[in-house]
This record gives structure tokens, sequence and C-alpha cells, in this order.
């Protein structure tokens, strides 16, 4: 039986061993504007299948991904698996369209947003384009952090600044999963919402190429990256997505037997 999703989006669906969000833009953002008023710590999960079998591989990380507010599906093959699983009416929420739309959204409801995370000149550029695109949006904190591991005395500088900042809505654009671990281990600290968008931030300052919407609904984002960075990705995406593939194959054939 299909699940109507006004009574799902709350509920999180097991995928390998992750927990994932079902749900909507429209759901997504109506618990951010409720977060918002209560000034309080949240954090949110964007799951794509690196992140996926990144949690199957690691109970630690999985744990991090499933105490997430929200785990909203990012990977196209992740949307189509909660459509296989009778989710039908869950939307695909990739992490530039995410970011484009709070963004968007912000500029007209007067929410100030952050980034934290990215290369200097990439996340200046990204920013940019965004204040080109919606004048009105306010940017309150961008920081580049250092490649390396910081001291206790800087993570305290970072959370004092973002607070004191007063933003509602933080973009932690670290890479899986090092921003994952990020937003947990500074949820309770933070005053706003946080939210894993991974590489958005070179996409929008076109440091990466936004495929076609096609090639996005025929689940190929994937390729356009691997052929712009065949080096870096051709492993990893070999490895995850068949791995991903077979476990979840096998998962829904248990589901389809019950």
């Amino acid at each position: 039986m299909v699940e109507n999703l006004s009574e799902s989006n709350n509920k999180k669906v097991k995928i390998l061993d992750s927990y994932i969000n079902p749900t909507t833009f429209k759901f997504l953002r109506s618990k951010i504007i409720n977060w918002v008023k209560e000034k309080k710590g949240h954090y949110i999960c964007i799951s794509n299948v690196h992140q996926t079998i990144e949690a199957y591989n690691h109970k630690e990380f999985a744990e991090i991904v499933n105490n997430a507010d929200l785990a909203v599906p990012d990977g196209r093959p992740i949307y189509w698996a909660l459509k296989l699983l009778n989710y039908k009416d869950t939307e695909h929420l990739h992490g530039h369209y995410v970011t484009k739309k709070l963004c968007k959204f912000s500029s007209e409801n007067n929410i100030k947003v952050g980034f934290f995370g990215g290369e200097n000149k990439t996340l200046n550029k990204c920013i940019s384009n965004l204040k080109k695109e919606f004048e009105k949006l306010t940017i309150g904190y961008a920081y580049s952090p250092p490649f390396r591991t910081l001291t206790n005395e800087e993570k305290k500088e970072i959370i004092n600044n973002i607070n004191r900042s007063e933003i509602e809505i933080l973009f932690v654009c670290l890479g899986c999963p090092k921003q994952e671990f990020w937003m947990a281990e500074h949820k309770d600290y933070l005053k706003c919402t946080s939210i894993g968008i991974g590489a958005a931030i070179e996409f929008i300052s076109g440091k990466k190429i936004v495929p076609f919407k096609w090639i996005t609904k025929m689940g190929l984002w994937w390729l356009v990256r691997l052929i712009s960075e065949p080096r870096r990705l051709f492993w990893r995406y070999f490895y995850t997505n068949s791995k991903f593939i077979y476990l979840f194959m096998k998962q829904y054939f248990k589901f389809k037997l019950k």
C-alpha cells in the first residue's frame, strides 16, 4: 500500500543502513521555518549513494546520518529506491537544487544565511553569483576553514562567530563524511539549522558544470562529474554505485516477498 506523503514526511525509511525521509521541498522548507523560530541547532543530511555506502561501511557514521533531524534524497538512485519502496510522492532534493531554492526563499522572507567550507575562491564566487541572482539575499557569515584539523580554540571561535552573526540557515560544504560529522558535533552549540550541501557551491560558483535537467532525471549527474574529474572519482563511483545497486536489490526483493 502506498503511504500518503502527508503522513510519512517525518518517517524515515531504511535504505541499507541509512534512514531517509521520503519528503518534498515544501515540507523541508516548513520544517526549517519552524526551526528558525526556535533558534536551536538542527542539522539536515542530503543523502546520496556515497553517503549511504559510507554509512553502510561505518557504524559511527550511520549513527550520524540517522540522528539527523532530516535526511533527504539527494542522489537520483536514492530517490528511485524510495519510489520502488512505494513512496511515490517523494521528490529528488539534490544539494544544488535545495541550496538555490532555500536562498531564493530566504531572500524573499528576510532569512539570514551563511556558508562554512569550500575553497576561499570558490566560496566567494558562489556568494557573488547568489547575490546577483537573489538581490535581497542576506549572507551574514562565510568562512573557508584551513585544510587541517582545527584546534579547540579555533572551533570555539567559529561557533561563536556563527552565533554572533545571527544567521538562521548554515550551508556546510566540507564534503562527505566530514560535513556530517561537523554538523553532528556542533549541533547543540549552534542556534541555526545546518545543511550539508557537499559540492553545491562548486556548481553555483561555475567551477563545475550543472548538467541539463534531462541528464539529472536519467540519474547521470555522476557521469558528468566523472568526465570532469576521472582520476579522483572513477574508483569511488565504480565501487559505491555497484555496491549500492547490489545491496539495494537484495533489500528490495526481500521487501517484495513480504
